[in-house]
């Protein structure tokens, strides 16, 4: 009971997301972007400059966790180890009120959980492969500062005027630290989930590989009352690309890095590329 009564408090009181038109500092809340497990997310406004930025609280029940504080400063760590035009920019951290805030540069555009859900988008499979090839730089470009990202999803990718941006690095891993903030392994997990929290380049292909996936679906209809089959059987792909996602996926033998990826990537494109041109005009 007991402990029902704390998660309860803790959901409906004490987490409870700061109001609209609050000001955080020199900051205002212009509204809330989300709650996670770990955190509340705003944009807000600058007071002085009107700057749009995201505000990254530590939900309060957190405080004294692992995954309070402590986490935020690492992200902060993080950000600050990256500048690149397509990835948030570490702007301050601050405590306001006993509670920690992480100011990052506001990035605006739907995510590609928004395109593809709300929107319906339908992407072809030429135009899936040039979609990851942009995703897959920006990855590369993390990998070779040292940091795995380990949460490349749909909705941690905005996409601005044909643009990929890869955000929320809250999950992110410099090479050679421990996977988890916590525990000393990852031995309870599930054996997906620790696919996807290696600090090792095999988990961003791994999460690359099921982002590939997502976009491929957006054209599949499914007939009436089939059952559910593997990917392999419900999507008609080259075979080429089908061999592509078995190594993302670690059924077939991995890839060694994401840039050997690339490569593989960037050949079927210029072979797709080549087919088109080659074919003639009715």
């Amino acid at each position: 009971m007991w402990k029902r009564l704390v998660a309860w408090w803790n959901q409906t009181i004490r987490d409870k997301p700061y109001r609209i038109g609050t000001r955080l500092g020199h900051y205002t809340i212009d509204s809330v972007l989300g709650m996670g497990s770990y955190g509340i997310a705003y944009r807000a406004r600058h007071d002085v400059t009107g700057e749009l930025i995201v505000l990254k609280q530590v939900k309060p029940s957190l405080r004294r966790s692992p995954k309070g504080e402590a986490m935020q400063a690492y992200e902060q760590r993080i950000l600050q180890a990256l500048c690149h035009p397509q990835i948030p920019r570490f702007i301050e951290r601050f405590h306001f009120q006993g509670n920690a805030f992480l100011a990052m540069s506001y990035i605006d555009g739907p995510t590609l959980e928004e395109l593809l859900f709300d929107e319906q988008a339908v992407v072809g499979e030429s135009e899936a492969a040039r979609y990851m090839l942009q995703i897959g730089e920006l990855v590369s470009y993390v990998h070779r500062h040292g940091i795995i990202h380990r949460d490349v999803r749909i909705p941690n990718v905005i996409w601005q005027n044909g643009t990929p941006y890869l955000i929320d690095f809250g999950l992110a891993r410099f090479c050679g630290d421990s996977p988890t903030y916590s525990a000393a392994d990852m031995s309870s997990y599930p054996e997906e989930k620790q696919l996807k929290r290696h600090v090792e380049p095999a988990s961003d292909l791994y999460a690359l590989g099921h982002f590939f996936l997502f976009l491929l679906y957006t054209g599949y209809q499914p007939g009436e009352d089939q059952p559910e089959r593997s990917w392999e059987e419900e999507l008609t792909l080259r075979p080429e690309v089908a061999a592509m996602i078995r190594r993302l996926l670690q059924i077939d033998r991995g890839y060694a890095d994401v840039d050997e990826w690339l490569c593989d990537l960037k050949a079927i494109i210029q072979s797709q590329t080549r087919k088109k041109s080659s074919t003639p005009s009715p």
